[in-house]
């Protein structure tokens, strides 16, 4: 079975290296890049899944889980396997940005932000997860390759509601 090796900047030898969403344009505080953090799918019984420290569990669905490890995921992907997990490593396939404001979030998507967190539509229709950080800064993860317009949206918006 493929191990999605192709999506991983750590030790493979793909030589994947990660592009910021917001590489050509300035984020400012409203929009921070944080597409550097370990994005791990993980499959199977997500109900009795332990984690350690310095990992975060967002349940995706039935028997699926993001889990956001700050740094290398290399350690978790290996104890999650060993564990019986099936676990992709996601950290380049998805762009990771923390966006400030629930204004802004609520211009941004439709889902309910006291359900959070969710997986849902942001930017007309750009799948994303979603999740509060704390008071009013949210983490949003989309695919790499919508990472940079989804960014443009989000900044585009916090425009409108400064005037």
């Amino acid at each position: 079975m493929s191990g999605l090796d192709f999506f991983s900047p750590d030790g493979s030898d793909a030589g994947v290296v990660l592009v910021s969403p917001l590489a050509r344009i300035d984020g400012g505080r409203t929009v921070t890049d944080v597409s550097s953090l370990g994005k791990l799918e993980v499959r199977g019984d997500i109900e009795s899944l332990e984690t350690v420290a310095g990992e975060h569990v967002i349940p995706l669905g039935p028997g699926r889980a993001l889990v956001v490890v700050h740094g290398s995921p290399a350690a978790a992907r290996v104890r999650l396997r060993a564990s019986g997990y099936r676990v992709y490593d996601m950290t380049a396939a998805l762009a990771a940005f923390e966006i400030e404001g629930e204004d802004l979030l609520r211009r941004l998507t439709e889902l309910d932000l006291r359900e959070l967190p969710a997986v849902g539509s942001i930017a007309r229709g750009t799948q994303a997860v979603i999740e509060r950080i704390e008071g009013e800064r949210f983490r949003l993860y989309v695919p790499q390759e919508l990472g940079h317009y989804a960014a443009e949206v989000a900044l585009d918006m916090a425009k409108g509601l400064a005037q």
